[in-house]
């Protein structure tokens, strides 16, 4: 009994030490993103009257930027599409268990891990410095995050092959190319149509606010109606996106379920040989069409000065300005503060919102599914749309951008973790309820303890994005080292683009090899 009350004493003390380090943590990072309750009280009028004001969307404006939608979902299919191409051989090239060059791995990996740490926004700004404004930069930009991605699940669907399997086909006698033909290429051809969706999403999101420095698409469009004030079109562009981004959404769920269970049944062997021949020649129609399409507009004349210019631009950035080293610290500080504000403050609000939105587990059915509505709402836009509303109670500065990213994050980790708590053994919840316990006791002594490690699992793979995301909210004013990057960009100031760029990228790596190691503690 004595072990007992001494074990519920440690206990307790625990958890009032865990409660006091998150208080605490709580008012450190407040502070570092200037939070002040006053001023988001006096900034919430400004922020209602500009929601009233975007609550009579401009209908006739739909017809007017229709084009512009189209061309948004253009550059998004057609980066991803080239993007995914391009990543097929870069994925056979650093896959470490079939590469031909056994140093390959060695070199490509970690280059492109440190290229995946640049956000599409920045290559964005970047590209529009060498080609000028248009719909080419924010193509490239998101041909770039598509292959970037791309490879990375590819290559670890390539590693997840049996070594034995490959070894038992070697024994055979194939050579390299049979073992490529026989045991990879149909392992990336079953990933490819995932891994495309997958990156698709990404990207059709990430198109809509590319415009936002002069890449093409909507946001082009977008950034322009905020100059201006014209808060009734840029009503009607959010609610074109959301509708867009919905549809994509659904299209992509369906497609991906029916792929899976897709067989064609074909009784005469002479039309399916005919099919798997047309098949090829169709898709290579298909997709050289769209890209044709959408490249077609595109001054090829500009093209060329822009990478003549590219290589001045390159060297001057690898000529870093370490003078502007101390200017660097205080916005990546800055960054980091609104990224792990964000990521606190989501994962708190998370816990009682995914009990409340998930089926089954919810005291309603009825509140789980206004609440999926809201947070389904939520995440569909970019937290850098979000930080204008903000912006313009707040005002600029860090506090704009980690209220917005703090909503984001709260609705992708409600999404997720939701989803965790809807697919528990039903055992834990019948157990609990054979005593006599209510749907909250359930998800406290039940469900939470049961699933905490895939909730901080989530919480860090939340934090990686969000370091990635605060560097760039400072592009419209909201705080981080965005802030300094656009200026910099604007000023072709290129050595200190290049440290900003380089400083961007330790703290993502340091930050993603943190959040790796606890991950790998908590799955142990």
């Amino acid at each position: 009994m004595n072990y007992y009350v001494v074990y519920m004493k440690k206990s307790k003390i625990l958890k009032f030490l865990i409660v006091g380090i998150i208080i605490l943590a709580i008012f450190l990072l407040s502070h570092g993103v200037q939070f002040n309750l006053f001023r988001v009280i006096n900034g919430l009028p400004s922020m209602l009257d500009l929601l009233s004001r975007m609550s009579s969307p401009n209908w006739d404006y739909t017809v007017q930027v229709f084009d512009k939608l189209i061309e948004t979902v253009e550059i998004a299919i057609v980066s991803t599409i080239m993007g995914l191409l391009l990543a097929i051989p870069f994925s056979l090239l650093s896959a470490s268990n079939i590469s031909p060059f056994k140093i390959m791995p060695y070199i490509l990996n970690p280059l492109l891990s440190l290229m995946r740490t640049i956000p599409n926004l920045v290559w964005a700004a970047l590209l529009v410095s060498i080609f000028s404004v248009g719909k080419l930069p924010g193509i490239i930009a998101l041909l770039i995050t598509a292959f970037l991605i791309s490879t990375k699940l590819l290559k670890e669907q390539i590693e997840a092959i049996s070594d034995n399997f490959l070894s038992s086909v070697v024994a055979t006698g194939a050579s390299s190319f049979q073992v490529l033909k026989y045991c990879v290429l149909p392992t990336i051809k079953t990933s490819a149509f995932s891994v495309f969706f997958a990156v698709f999403e990404i990207n059709i999101r990430s198109a809509t606010v590319l415009g936002l420095v002069g890449a093409g698409g909507i946001g082009q469009i977008l950034w322009r109606d905020l100059n201006h004030l014209r808060y009734d079109n840029i009503a009607t562009l959010i609610l074109m996106l959301f509708l867009t981004i919905a549809l994509i959404d659904m299209a992509s769920i369906f497609f991906r379920k029916v792929w899976d269970e897709f067989y064609i049944t074909v009784k005469d062997d002479r039309l399916y040989k005919l099919y798997q021949r047309v098949k090829p020649i169709f898709t290579s129609v298909f997709v050289g069409l769209l890209i044709f399409i959408t490249m077609r507009n595109i001054d090829l004349n500009r093209v060329i000065l822009g990478l003549g210019q590219s290589n001045q631009m390159i060297l001057r950035m690898f000529n870093a300005d370490f003078t502007y080293f101390s200017n660097m610290i205080v916005g990546i500080r800055e960054s980091l503060f609104i990224a792990l504000f964000a990521t606190l403050v989501g994962g708190i609000l998370a816990i009682p919102l995914s009990y409340l939105a998930a089926y089954g587990v919810s005291f309603s059915n009825v509140m789980a599914f206004i609440i999926k509505l809201i947070v389904n709402i939520l995440r569909t836009f970019p937290p850098i749309i979000m930080a204008i509303i903000f912006f313009r109670g707040v005002g600029p500065g860090p506090l704009s951008g980690a209220l917005a990213l703090s909503i984001y994050t709260t609705g992708v980790l409600v999404k997720l973790y939701g989803e965790v708590l809807e697919n528990t053994p039903k055992n834990i919840k019948l157990s609990l309820l054979s005593v006599g316990g209510g749907s909250f006791e359930i998800f406290q002594y039940g469900l939470f303890p049961h699933t905490f490690s895939a909730y901080v699992s989530l919480v860090l793979y939340r934090l990686e994005s969000n370091i990635r995301t605060s560097t760039i909210l400072g592009i419209i004013g909201a705080g981080g080292v965005g802030t300094m990057l656009t200026n910099n960009i604007n000023w072709r100031n290129w050595e200190r683009v290049g440290l900003l760029i380089l400083g961007m990228a330790v703290m993502i790596i340091i930050v993603d090899g943190f959040s790796w190691f606890v991950r790998r503690k908590i799955i142990r």
